[in-house]
């Protein structure tokens, strides 16, 4: 096999990541820039070595318009030249959203578009043109943003068993070595030296600092991404075990966690495990940095038994007792409520979307029936009407069934580990003498059913 060097040294980089399997269908995103178009023609030389097949991918962002339009017509005359397809998407109107940036944009349509041309032409893999000084500016990039051991890890070579970097362990040197010798020409994308961008300024400023201190500096920092990764996979699989093993509850949008458990961990993992959580529930960890992670291991270490810290993208973090919750969305307070009965029957709630009912049973149905934390059986005799349906409100008293002194609700619920969010959507029962159920807690200890009770008033919450 007649390779050049650097299409060896890329060859074993994909040997040994295990990018690409015998019989794949490679989308290789093309910029038109030199690592793009250095990545297209190395894995044309190694298609048959790896016995795969390529497609060329080209985005217009709408940025650039007339550099936009000659660098789709540069990427288009490419692929022709070496016989592939090429799918060919535009980005129109992009802006920058709420608290993202036009690069978090742009990037993200990148990937939607490269995602959808892989599932129409049934590939495998898509290809990026990163290089190890791409690696070098994200690690320096991670470092000036604050981060922990997986921010040194910088851009995985593989990520989600999809996306390659075959160039990653390819310094910009070479690649512009490998095209001079090859003679191949590619594009300048002027955006690359405007100095608003802080990856540009670590490019074209800081990083030119650096090597006057330390000519290595690119093969270090790739040295030291790789090592991290490789400790980081190790200590990622460790944390996704651990993560397991604490789940309570799990939806789509919210995640508990046993806190008992998770202090069972080293703090490492216990930092791993948080961003996991995250993960899981945010989908990505775009804007989650290591003061993010602080502040959860804060949160759980507070002496409080609740509290909780709202962080990027609507994501809630709550202490709740022995709990840990995750959870995504804005946070809907329930209103006060209050509603009169005047007789048995069915009742909306409609705040809470829950129904009470009220039936009249006999001693012997009574006997018969089975105990629920939903239902109540009351002294009918002893209850006063109208009854009235409403929420909690701060100094509500009762005598809790089996005592003879009244106690503060809110120390029953506290007693319960009730959390402050869901106290307002318990609703209380009550009648002219005071509260008669704190519904599926405990019923006031005056209404209780005894052997000189005549009438049973069955109470249910639905």
């Amino acid at each position: 096999m007649n390779l050049h060097p650097t299409e060896k040294k890329v060859f074993s980089t994909i040997l040994e990541h295990g990018m690409v399997k015998s019989g794949d269908r490679i989308v290789v995103a093309v910029s038109g820039g030199p690592d793009s178009v250095c990545l297209l023609n190395i894995l044309f030389q190694l298609r048959k070595p790896l016995n795969a097949s390529l497609i060329t991918a080209h985005l217009d962002h709408g940025l650039r318009p007339k550099e936009d339009e000659k660098e789709t017509e540069f990427v288009s005359d490419l692929a022709k030249r070496l016989n592939l397809a090429l799918a060919y998407g535009k980005v129109n109107n992009l802006t920058e959203a709420h608290g993202t940036s036009i690069e978090e944009k742009a990037r993200e349509k990148r990937y939607q578009f490269l995602t959808k041309v892989l599932y129409e032409h049934h590939a495998q893999k898509v290809a990026l043109g990163h290089n190890m000084n791409d690696q070098a500016e994200t690690v320096i990039m991670h470092i000036l943003r604050g981060t922990g051991p997986t921010g040194l890890s910088g851009i995985p070579p593989v990520r989600e068993n999809r996306f390659i970097r075959p160039l990653i362990n390819i310094t910009s040197d070479e690649i512009h070595a490998y095209l001079k010798q090859k003679d191949i020409p590619f594009m300048v994308d002027s955006s690359n030296l405007e100095k608003k961008y802080l990856r540009n300024k670590i490019r074209l400023e800081l990083i030119p600092l650096l090597l006057k201190y330390q000519p290595r500096l690119i093969e270090h920092l790739g040295e030291l991404a790789l090592l991290c990764g490789q400790e980081n996979q190790f200590m990622e699989e460790e944390a996704r075990k651990g993560l397991q093993t604490m789940i309570l509850d799990s939806s789509e949008h919210s995640l508990d966690l046993s806190l008992t458990t998770f202090k069972n961990f080293s703090i490492p993992l216990q930092y791993r495990i948080i961003r996991q959580a995250i993960k899981r529930i945010k989908g990505n960890l775009r804007r989650i940095d290591i003061g993010h992670i602080k502040a959860v291991m804060d949160l759980v270490n507070n002496s409080r038994s609740q509290i909780k810290i709202n962080l990027p993208e609507n994501l809630i973090i709550k202490k709740i007792y022995a709990r840990l919750r995750f959870s995504l969305g804005v946070e809907i307070e329930t209103g006060d409520f209050s509603y009169h009965i005047k007789n048995m029957g069915r009742f909306q709630i409609q705040e809470i979307n829950q129904t009470i009912s009220l039936t009249k049973i006999s001693k012997k149905d009574f006997l018969l029936l089975s105990p629920s934390p939903r239902e109540a059986f009351l002294d009918l005799d002893k209850l006063q009407w109208p009854l009235r349906v409403r929420n909690f409100k701060a100094g509500d008293r009762f005598m809790p069934l089996g005592m003879d002194g009244f106690k503060k609700l809110k120390d029953i619920f506290i007693d319960n580990k009730i959390p402050f969010e869901e106290r307002k959507k318990i609703p209380i029962l009550e009648n002219g003498n005071g509260i008669a159920w704190v519904c599926g807690i405990r019923i006031d200890n005056r209404y209780r059913v005894n052997e000189k009770t005549k009438r049973i008033l069955r109470c249910k919450l639905e």
